[in-house]
């Protein structure tokens, strides 16, 4: 498997920044943490963890990470919180998993501010990617949120989006490395694991090459929504106003474009 994570952490670190990884102990972002082990960054990086207080096991995915960075040595930080209870003391409107992100980000922001860098890593890949396209894609979504995910958005890394699901777990199995497993993954009365549980693997059955076709797409569209605001900001001029006679002269799609640019 050729990651190539060297060059990436080259292009988007200076060489002594920590590196801010969001670490769940699943298979995913332990692949990318036995990954960054091999770089020359490996004694910056710091895996940070955030327990929601929603699984048994969480507890001991802490203690997982903990002994492992004293084994392999690497830093860990580490934050938690009863989410359920916050919920449904002060944010009864808002869902588990909105203000469970919520609280996890917050945690990587502060860890960020410590450690002196702007940059959070995590290990999204290309199944969450396409879970994702089609979450919104039945919420109801303009481009940005088909689009969902890029390597490099904010202050957001992601370099494992080109690789499968399957890859990382035939990779972590074959070479006897340890991570845990989220028991709530079977859960389909949560919508994403209806997705990716019941719906996107019927994909299978008309093209076993779907996930490829589809990332393909979503770079399709991402290219299409570049150029789109490139539209837009020719449009403006680095202005945030223009006259009524020159926006009726646009298309109806530049037209839509503009008003988001602006407002949104």
């Amino acid at each position: 498997m050729n990651l190539n994570l060297q060059n990436f952490l080259d292009t988007h670190y200076s060489p002594n920044e920590k590196i801010i990884l969001a670490c769940s102990t699943w298979p995913d972002s332990m692949f990318l943490l036995y990954e960054l082990l091999k770089t020359s960054y490996k004694n910056q990086i710091v895996a940070c963890y955030f327990n929601h207080k929603l699984r048994i096991e969480a507890d001991e995915e802490e203690v997982f990470l903990e002994n492992l960075g004293k084994k392999l040595w690497f830093e860990v930080e580490i934050a938690s919180a009863d989410i359920k209870k916050i919920r449904d003391t002060l944010y009864p409107s808002i869902s588990l998993e909105e203000l469970a992100r919520q609280k996890r980000y917050m945690f990587f922001s502060a860890v960020c501010e410590i450690h002196e860098t702007k940059k959070i890593m995590t290990a999204h890949h290309m199944d969450d990617k396409i879970e994702t396209f089609f979450f919104n894609l039945a919420r109801g979504s303009k481009l940005t949120g088909l689009i969902n995910m890029t390597q490099n958005y904010g202050n957001v890394l992601r370099p494992l989006l080109w690789l499968q699901k399957s890859e990382i777990l035939e990779y972590l199995d074959s070479n006897n490395l340890e991570y845990r497993i989220d028991s709530t993954n079977q859960d389909n009365d949560i919508t994403r694991n209806h997705f990716r549980n019941e719906i996107i693997p019927k994909f299978y059955k008309v093209n076993s090459k779907f996930k490829e076709n589809i990332s393909n797409t979503l770079t399709y569209f991402e290219e299409i929504k570049n150029h789109l605001d490139e539209e837009v900001k020719k449009f403006l001029q680095e202005k945030s106003y223009f006259e009524i006679i020159d926006f009726n002269n646009l298309s109806p799609l530049i037209q839509k474009e503009v008003i988001r640019y602006i407002y949104y």
